[in-house]
């Protein structure tokens, strides 16, 4: 069953002077219940584009988009705000965590907004902080805990109301290497465990693999894609030379964690 899927989708940009900047052209995309798919590109390829229509943030120009089987451009605006927050789950670079709440007051904020009773809400909320192992930090405030640890907050917000698509944008770019590795194992562990689905946007190669396919797109086009076997390392030397070949500025590929 595909969560995801786009059809032609495309995104043009009025630039000054009317000149036109095309950022995606008919990407057609589809994502399967389960799945962990990646999306890597040189900066200006289109990823962020790709990433905000998928979050309902921005609209294509042209082409079709349907997740759950559901086509966002139909919905008017309550409706567009109930779909993000029941079908989507977001990890940012930046975590966005609410400072004036604790860690816990974070993590069940979707189902607080829904008007799930207490009860409901221990229910989900006791075994996702055990898998996620951060069960001793619910009291704390987040200016208490690491980075790594307001990730793995932040994931357990976002998959708590269990969402249809879990959308990860650079979730591992403000870490240091062991912290963006428990992240990612987190992460990996969510989709075996949960099955969920996720679509992760990253510039970094050892993030990437450690999912289960990536498509590569360059100047708003598919360029290629990859899946991975049963050796993560093979997977990772696969991204490193697919990079290589899509060409871009080094800056765009992080350096390999050891």
């Amino acid at each position: 069953m595909s969560v995801l899927k786009t059809k032609g989708l495309s995104k043009v940009y009025g630039g000054k002077n009317n000149v036109l900047y095309t950022a995606l052209q008919g990407l057609d995309l589809e994502v399967e219940k389960g799945e962990f798919v990646g999306v890597m590109g040189p900066s200006g390829s289109g990823k962020t584009t790709l990433l905000n229509i998928l979050a309902t943030i921005d609209k294509a120009t042209s082409g079709q988009l349907e997740i759950n089987g559901i086509n966002p451009a139909k919905l008017n605006d309550h409706q567009l705000a109930l779909f993000r927050r029941r079908e989507l789950g977001f990890v940012f670079q930046d975590f966005n965590l609410l400072d004036a709440l604790s860690v816990q007051e974070n993590i069940i904020l979707p189902l607080v907004m829904e008007g799930l009773k207490p009860k409901v809400i221990e229910e989900r909320l006791r075994p996702l902080v055990k898998m996620l192992q951060i069960e001793d930090l619910l009291a704390k405030r987040t200016y208490e805990i690491s980075g790594g640890q307001k990730q793995r907050a932040a994931i357990a917000r976002a998959i708590i109301h269990e969402p249809s698509l879990l959308l990860a944008d650079e979730l591992t770019g403000n870490l240091d290497s062991k912290s963006a590795k428990d992240v990612m194992d987190t992460l990996q562990q969510m989709n075996t465990n949960m099955n969920a689905t996720i679509l992760m946007v990253t510039h970094d190669p050892f993030s990437a693999s450690y999912c289960k396919r990536i498509i590569f797109i360059k100047d708003g086009k598919p360029f290629t894609e990859i899946y991975r076997g049963s050796n993560r390392q093979v997977f990772f030397q696969q991204i490193l030379d697919t990079l290589s070949l899509l060409g871009g500025d080094f800056d765009d590929v992080s350096f390999p964690r050891a």
